[in-house]
């Protein structure tokens, strides 16, 4: 078994006290000096894991490695590239989030978040924007904020708020998690209901896409532009069912390769969750299109996860089975990927703030071109602060 790499794991490390230092200097400065109105809050997760007993079929046609990562192997993390194999490591999932907001009254507020990761360790800008209450229902935001493509979008970074390691990434990650732009919420209450509605619209630009990285050597340029949508959200009683719309135009280019390619995204969601105390179930639904008008062809990507756990004290084991499949109009110019995934989580709840993960995955690489068949333990420690 390979160590983790040494100057990673002591500038993550470094990363890491540097952050919590400063969160703890900032709260303590909270407590002594700065005025109510100011918050300071964080989220830390140590995930750790490896491949084994991982095979490529004799008909794989993928690359033998994905991102410097030799194969078979596993991407975790397709948003920051973060790759597992069989050489145990803390770099794909590992990540430290630090999150101000300061209150200048009653209906206008500012948020900030900084999010350091083992794959990205560069601090990056995950929120920033500001919030102003119309009245008791409506909210507008203006900034910087992720795009609520999934259940999980806004929070997927803090690990205590779920039961996996990490969401499944059969459907979690894409070129693009964030947008510039606005956003406006409606909430309301009607009998046992509660509902949640809410419009956005912006545009994102990265100009070195580690989603990318996967896929294509050198830098590559990824911009959404006209990123419109909407999402729904209903609660009663121990039910959650949330539905989503987003749409894009992206670009995509590469100087190093003569990529150049334009699409119009289109994507639609459903999550249904119930709640019964002990018991509880989790399922998530989407379908993921991209039309290349210019070339002529059209991809399409269903994707679910679905899983139930039981609670048992600070104990929950929790099973998965997820799966990713994509669609070709035309196999001459680009072959689909396609992988499932049976996973078992079981977690032990630390206090309320902490929590300890240990999760088992088998992972199957369908149509052979894409990492091979791997089994992938993981081992997480998060905590809020």
């Amino acid at each position: 078994m390979a160590l983790v790499n040494l100057p990673f794991r002591r500038h993550l490390i470094a990363c890491i006290v540097g952050s919590l230092s400063f969160t703890v200097s900032a709260a303590f400065a909270q407590e002594n000096d700065a005025p109510s109105n100011f918050k300071f809050s964080g989220f830390f997760s140590a995930v750790a894991g490896k491949t084994f007993n991982g095979d490529i079929p004799a008909n794989y046609s993928g690359s033998s490695s994905i991102n410097g990562t030799v194969c078979p192997c596993y991407t975790a993390d397709w948003s920051n590239a973060g790759v597992y194999n069989n050489s145990f490591s803390l770099a794909p999932e590992s990540r430290v989030g630090l999150q101000a907001g300061y209150t200048i009254n009653k209906d206008f507020s500012l948020t900030g978040q900084v999010v350091v990761r083992g794959s990205d360790t560069t601090p990056n800008v995950q929120w920033a924007y500001a919030s102003y209450k119309l009245d008791n229902a409506w909210e507008v935001q203006f900034g910087r904020k992720r795009i609520p493509l999934y259940f999980y979008s806004d929070f997927e970074d803090i690990g205590v708020s779920y039961p996996w390691v990490s969401p499944p990434p059969e459907l979690y990650g894409w070129e693009a998690t964030n947008y510039n732009g606005a956003s406006i919420r409606y909430r309301t209450s009607f009998g046992d209901n509660n509902l949640s509605v809410s419009g956005f619209l912006g545009k994102e630009k990265l100009n070195d896409s580690l989603y990318e990285k996967l896929s294509y050597a050198g830098q590559t340029s990824v911009t959404w532009n006209n990123i419109l949508g909407a999402d729904a959200e209903l609660d009663r009683g121990p039910l959650t069912i949330r539905g989503v719309y987003v749409q894009a135009d992206v670009h995509v280019t590469n100087n190093s390769i003569a990529l150049d390619s334009t699409a119009k995204l289109k994507a639609y969601g459903i999550a249904i969750n119930v709640d019964l105390d002990d018991w509880f179930l989790l399922s998530e639904l989407t379908q993921l299109s991209r039309s290349f008008e210019s070339a002529g062809y059209k991809i399409t990507a269903p994707a679910y996860t679905i899983g139930a756990g039981y609670r048992l004290g600070a104990w929950t084991p929790f099973i998965n089975y997820a799966s990713y499949r994509e669609k070709s109009t035309d196999l001459s110019q680009y072959q689909p990927q396609s992988y499932k995934r049976a996973s078992m989580t079981v977690r032990y709840d630390i206090d309320a703030k902490s929590a300890v993960k240990v999760q088992l995955d088998r992972n199957q690489d369908v149509t052979n071109n894409y990492g091979g068949n791997v089994n992938v333990f993981r081992i997480a420690y998060d905590r809020l602060f």
